[in-house]
């Protein structure tokens, strides 16, 4: 997927030099696997907006469940790197 998406960005030129799929989500049982996408400078968000503007969601795009919050998915990941500094399996 980030291939595809690297692939994606550069058409519309925008670089993001860090976008990698994120090791730590591919080890929990219950989060999604994520993709980092990094930092950039202030001129790539700039053209990513554009680009993105006016853009349409894709046909693929999951609708999230009104109950999956970033605060929700944030306590989950804090609990399961916290349970991994312990030595446990989360």
């Amino acid at each position: 997927m980030t291939k595809d998406l690297r692939k994606a960005l550069a058409r519309v030129g925008v670089v993001l030099p860090s976008l990698c799929p994120d090791p730590v989500s591919y080890e929990h049982r219950y989060l999604p696997p994520l993709v980092e996408l990094g930092r950039c400078t202030m001129d790539v968000a700039r053209r990513l907006t554009h680009a993105l503007d006016g853009a349409p969601p894709g046909p693929d795009e999951p609708v999230p469940h009104p109950q999956d919050t970033v605060a929700e998915r944030l306590s989950i990941a804090t609990a399961y790197v916290n349970a991994r500094s312990r030595g446990e399996r989360a």
